[in-house]
């Protein structure tokens, strides 16, 4: 065998070693991240499954064409060329996101909005033997009010932040974050207490909400009461309690020129002019 014959051989050799090199699944550094992803397109450079590789994912959606704007009457999930989960429904938009904690933990957010912000069906999912599991169901505060919205999914090392809005029976519009962690393969609400960042008084530009009712002040949430907040009282709301299951709210007041303490919210509409504050106005 002449030189050149040799050569020609070591060249071929290392060519196919690279070829089976980048042909093989890569695998895929762990980085906590929330990547919003598209509907209907394929994705061939994240890893879905959590096993540090690349997967082919996608979100299909039921497209139907009405007066010139796209509706949808479901979507289907396809991981790897299989389909791991389908849900059917009234839908105007996606939101999907891929999220990474810190530890490589993966997870899919899909928030579907319907009319008036409405995320029905909205859940955040696992990969789980072949299909996709729902650890946490985003639209479950219908006990203390309704129109349920998520408006941002972000992730900070092994936390998920999740943005919540609903229109509540306490205090009409209002938004505030919760955070999750994974624990025992569920994702758990770390605490019970959320500052409100949107509610009506901030979009009146106002800093006191007026007590259309007599209420009481409570010493704790489910505590004792310490004193009466007659009708007509200035207070301030700055958080809210808020147990796991989303069943029971509570307000956390700090009465003009008095005392602070809670004010146990509503968990139903309470009624024509019956409604805790003035400044409540109920929408949608």
């Amino acid at each position: 065998m002449d030189g050149r014959s040799y050569t020609k051989k070591i060249m071929l050799g290392m060519v196919l070693i690279l070829a089976v090199l980048f042909a093989a699944p890569r695998p895929v550094e762990a980085k906590a991240s929330a990547k919003k992803l598209k509907v209907d397109k394929t994705y061939t450079n994240y890893d879905m499954t959590g096993d540090k590789k690349a997967d082919t994912f996608r979100v299909s959606g039921d497209a139907i064409d009405y007066r010139g704007y796209k509706e949808y009457k479901g979507y289907t999930v396809y991981l790897n060329g299989k389909e791991v989960l389908s849900e059917t429904g009234y839908i105007l938009d996606f939101t999907i996101y891929r999220l990474e904690l810190k530890n490589g933990r993966v997870f899919l957010a899909i928030v579907p909005a319907s009319d008036n912000g409405d995320v029905f069906g909205a859940a955040i999912y696992q990969y789980k033997s072949g299909k996709l599991k729902k650890l946490l169901n985003l639209y479950n505060m219908e006990k203390i009010g309704n129109h349920n919205n998520v408006s941002k999914i972000s992730v900070s090392g092994n936390t998920i932040r999740v943005k919540h809005g609903v229109m509540s029976y306490a205090l009409s519009s209002i938004g505030f974050s919760l955070d999750y962690q994974y624990k025992g393969g569920k994702l758990v609400q770390k605490s019970t207490q959320a500052k409100l960042t949107d509610t009506r008084i901030k979009y009146l530009k106002q800093s006191y909400w007026t007590a259309k009712r007599s209420l009481k002040l409570l010493n704790k949430v489910g505590g004792k009461k310490i004193a009466t907040i007659a009708k007509g009282k200035k207070v301030k709301i700055d958080k809210i309690y808020l147990n796991a299951s989303h069943t029971k709210i509570y307000l956390h007041v700090k009465v003009k020129g008095g005392r602070s303490g809670w004010v146990k919210g509503l968990t139903k509409y309470p009624g024509y002019d019956r409604e805790l504050f003035k400044e409540v106005m109920y929408a949608g």
